[in-house]
């Protein structure tokens, strides 16, 4: 018995150390031409990221899924120092309620949508939170055009960065996703769309540059319906296919994904964490995620319609 205990805990050093030594290896695995090398090399991958997950007790689990086809750096290029000077940023609201909030709050999205190759997490999770306030005033679910804001804003953002770009949704307002569909690419913008939405203004739950508290994150989701935000994303994150994530970076100081939070639940101690990698990542496009991990709420912020 001594002897096998002896053996486990020599393979899970082992399992450890070489989570050190591979998942470094994600953007080279993802960047390979070879499919057959792709396949082998996210296996490898996978069983190294299942070892250690076992080894520290973690609560998720991992798996093959379409945005590990792509490097983590092409995914997630949400950047704050291309933060704007927030034109239409309107002070805070008080954020409050006459009522408790409740141990558990699913609050207002719409479907789930694909970024695929482009990295405009900024511009979905902009779009996905002015949907969110669309249809929580109004009860009508609308699909608004990423691709414009990848292709027709003018400072200078596309599918190598940007930051939430609400202060379009001002002036000249949302257009369609049916004038103007999302081709994952930094298209020509074109002309002749409609802006048949429009927001009132914008603004962050705290700072621009914090994880704002708990319950004031609540309390917008609350009041709003969700809001935009951003995240630390890893490997472990990038794979993750189902249960509460809890493998967080020790001390992580910046953020490079944007994503939404639709909702919490207390029993859990996590977000509710809604994705723009399609239906195929996570659980069925969403997360949920221990609350400060990762910086998840970093910059959170809401539509005023």
């Amino acid at each position: 018995m001594k002897n096998m205990k002896k053996w486990f805990v020599g393979l899970t050093s082992v399992a450890v150390l070489a989570a050190l030594v591979f998942i470094p290896s994600m953007q080279a695995f993802t960047k390979s031409g070879d499919p057959i090398q792709k396949r082998a090399e996210m296996q490898e991958l996978l069983d190294t990221m299942r070892a250690e997950i076992e080894a520290n007790g973690a609560t998720f689990t991992v798996g093959a899924n379409p945005a590990m086809q792509y490097p983590i750096d092409q995914l997630c290029t949400l950047n704050p120092n291309l933060a704007p000077l927030d034109n239409y940023v309107m002070a805070p609201e008080a954020l409050t309620t006459t009522e408790a909030l409740p141990a558990a709050y699913t609050g207002y999205y719409t479907p789930i949508k694909n970024q695929a190759s482009c990295g405009s997490c900024w511009a979905f999770g902009t779009c996905a939170q002015t949907e969110t306030a669309i249809l929580k005033n109004t009860g009508q679910t609308v699909d608004l055009s990423e691709q414009w804001l990848v292709s027709c804003n003018t400072s200078g953002w596309g599918c190598n960065g940007g930051w939430f770009a609400f202060d379009y949704h001002v002036n000249p307002g949302a257009a369609l996703e049916s004038c103007f569909p999302y081709t994952a690419t930094d298209a020509p913008c074109i002309s002749g769309c409609a802006f048949p939405y429009s927001i009132d203004g914008w603004a962050y739950v705290g700072a621009s540059n914090s994880v704002p508290a708990i319950d004031s994150i609540k309390t917008a989701i609350y009041t709003y319906g969700g809001v935009a935000a951003a995240v630390y994303v890893s490997s472990y994150f990038q794979g993750y296919t189902s249960g509460v994530f809890n493998t967080c970076k020790k001390n992580a100081r910046s953020v490079n994904h944007a994503i939404q939070l639709v909702g919490w639940d207390d029993a859990k101690g996590a977000w509710l964490l809604k994705n723009s990698w399609g239906t195929g990542w996570g659980e069925n496009g969403f997360m949920w995620i221990r609350y400060g991990c990762d910086l998840v709420g970093y910059a959170a912020c809401y539509a005023i319609y």
